[in-house]
């Protein structure tokens, strides 16, 4: 199994639009009471590249590109925690037969909805991905920004981006022989990152 070359080497910025909001006025202040709606104007990439600057008193939040996107992952959330208080989240990786363990699943759960403890979630998840070869601080920074993704069902489009970015960073830092035979930990979070992901594709 080659869990480096899957689909699963992750790409998120499609799904994802960046606003520059201006602190201290009113239209500022509804944006970032309700930052997972995209309302006002978008700031696309090429204005970005023609010369916005988050500068000058502004700040960006990164937000889905559209409702429609939103509300499919807002979905595609509640089906994973779902699936993983059933025990039952799908396998992805190529070539893999069998199932993710139930305590695998749980404690994900646990990190993921950031419900019962957390903190021994993310500190076994760290630990399962070191001792399968991961770098350590790799291994903590997945782990840590996983804690809360799926809460309510909802995706903070943020914590979601830095999700996608830790994970490439873990894979891309990993010795093969160390992907070979992944960590169930890993499986699990790549099962959990594919529904997401495909969720927001199925819309763009």
């Amino acid at each position: 199994m080659n869990i480096k070359h899957l689909s699963l080497h992750l790409g998120l910025g499609f799904a994802l639009a960046i606003c520059g909001v201006v602190s201290g006025t009113p239209q500022a202040q509804a944006q970032s009471n309700n930052q997972s709606d995209v309302t006002g104007a978008i700031i696309t990439t090429s204005d970005i590249a023609g010369g916005f600057s988050p500068g000058g008193g502004r700040r960006v939040i990164l937000v889905f590109r559209t409702d429609e996107i939103r509300n499919s992952v807002f979905n595609a959330a509640r089906l994973v925690n779902q699936q993983l208080a059933q025990r039952n989240l799908p396998i992805v990786a190529t070539g893999a037969s069998t199932a993710i363990p139930a305590i695998v699943q749980q404690n994900l759960e646990s990190v993921l909805t950031a419900s019962g403890n957390v903190d021994a979630g993310v500190r076994q998840t760290a630990s399962d991905l070191v001792n399968a070869g991961a770098n350590p601080t790799l291994a903590e920074n997945l782990a840590s920004s996983l804690r809360g993704l799926t809460a309510g069902g909802q995706v903070d489009a943020a914590k979601f981006d830095a999700v996608v970015r830790n994970y490439n960073a873990l894979i891309n830092a990993s010795e093969q022989g160390s992907l070979e035979n992944p960590a169930e930990s890993l499986r699990a979070i790549q099962s959990m990152l594919s529904i997401l992901l495909n969720a927001a594709y199925i819309r763009t």
